[in-house]
């Protein structure tokens, strides 16, 4: 009975997190729009930078400026950037101590001129309204910093039922609620900062050993006392992150092992919560009543991932399934830390974190 009353409180946890709240009015700013300088990291990435650029430069915002920086790229990004009209910044030698994408970042924000920076990924693409929408919401709410959240672009059929898994993910970095050190919701495919609060932080510096640095930058806002918010409404932009099963495992693998070392104990007890909702608390032979915790668990994923991306009802269905790559990827990022192994990404070779 225990495990019964776990199932159907991780229904209520996946509701409470995943449920977005009616944001409240704020007063539109005044004044000139201010300058957007976008920072794009690319690392051979020619084939993903054309989509990205055609979005950028349709956007409805009157002054704004690319930036890409090509990260060293063996390939034709360098060229490509070029031809689209972006301002390409050739990346130094990775310096010692940083990672790749926060060394590219950093560069980036160095030979930025706007007002307001946006950092976003090679694989994105971004609605025409999107950074007119963003840039009144970070003025208007006095945010230092704010994210958005993706829209996921499924092409292929593993891909269309991993809905859950993302609904799971997002559930425990409570995208909804207020953000506090080490229980953030942030995502650098759209990192949007105003650039007194990037220099006083020490921006992407202030990260550059981390194994990803979206959450460990926005920690570092919260606990220098900056507002971090994340932008209601969705569609922001669209991506494509891993094209392959094993991309997406080695992706994941990767920022499931960044993220549990900074991961709340109230985060670790709901995700309990929410596995016993799926699995019905291991009673679903025992009575009845436990196969209602996963029918509305599942019920709830199939919803709410319709605003998250390309998703298949299906997918809502076997969410068991996605449960259990879920709790894969934890093993994998779990035994990565245990046994210090060194992190292979984009070509590079880093070791492990101490």
């Amino acid at each position: 009975m225990p495990f019964l009353v776990l199932a159907f409180a991780g229904v209520l946890v996946l509701v409470w997190r995943m449920t977005p709240r009616r944001p409240r009015p704020l007063a539109l700013p005044k004044g000139p729009d201010p300058l957007v300088s976008i920072v794009v990291p690319a690392r051979n990435e020619e084939a993903a930078l054309p989509r990205l650029l055609d979005s950028l430069r349709s956007l409805d915002y009157p002054r704004y400026e690319v930036i890409v920086v090509d990260d060293c790229s063996d390939d034709r990004t360098a060229e490509v950037a070029r031809a689209a009209g972006a301002r390409v910044v050739a990346g130094k030698p990775l310096e010692a101590g940083f990672r790749g994408k926060q060394w590219a970042c950093w560069q980036g924000a160095q030979a930025a001129k706007g007002e307001i920076f946006l950092f976003t990924d090679a694989d994105t693409a971004h609605a025409r309204d999107s950074l007119a929408r963003a840039v009144r919401y970070l003025r208007a709410s006095g945010a230092d910093l704010v994210t958005a959240l993706p829209f996921h672009d499924c092409l292929s059929p593993w891909e269309k039922l991993s809905g859950p898994f993302h609904v799971m993910l997002l559930a425990l970095t409570a995208p909804y609620a207020r953000p506090r050190p080490g229980r953030v919701f942030a995502i650098g495919q759209y990192l949007m900062t105003t650039k007194s609060a990037y220099t006083a932080t020490g921006g992407h510096q202030a990260v550059k050993d981390e194994l990803v640095e979206d959450v460990p930058l926005a920690n570092v806002y919260l606990r220098a006392g900056r507002e971090l918010r994340v932008i209601p409404g969705e569609r922001f932009y669209r991506v494509r992150m891993y094209a392959t099963p094993a991309a997406f495992l080695a992706g994941w693998r990767r920022n499931f092992r960044a993220g549990l070392g900074a991961t709340s104990h109230a985060a670790t007890v709901e995700m309990v919560a929410i596995a016993a909702a799926l699995t019905g608390g291991g009673q679903l032979f025992a009575t009845p009543w436990a196969l209602l915790p996963p029918v509305l668990a599942a019920a709830f994923c199939g919803w709410r991932q319709r605003r998250l991306g390309d998703f298949h009802g299906l997918g809502a269905v076997l969410a068991p399934l996605s449960l259990a790559v879920f709790c894969l990827v934890t093993a994998l990022a779990l035994a990565d830390m245990i046994l210090k192994r060194p992190l292979r990404w984009k070509d590079r070779s880093y070791p492990a974190p101490a």
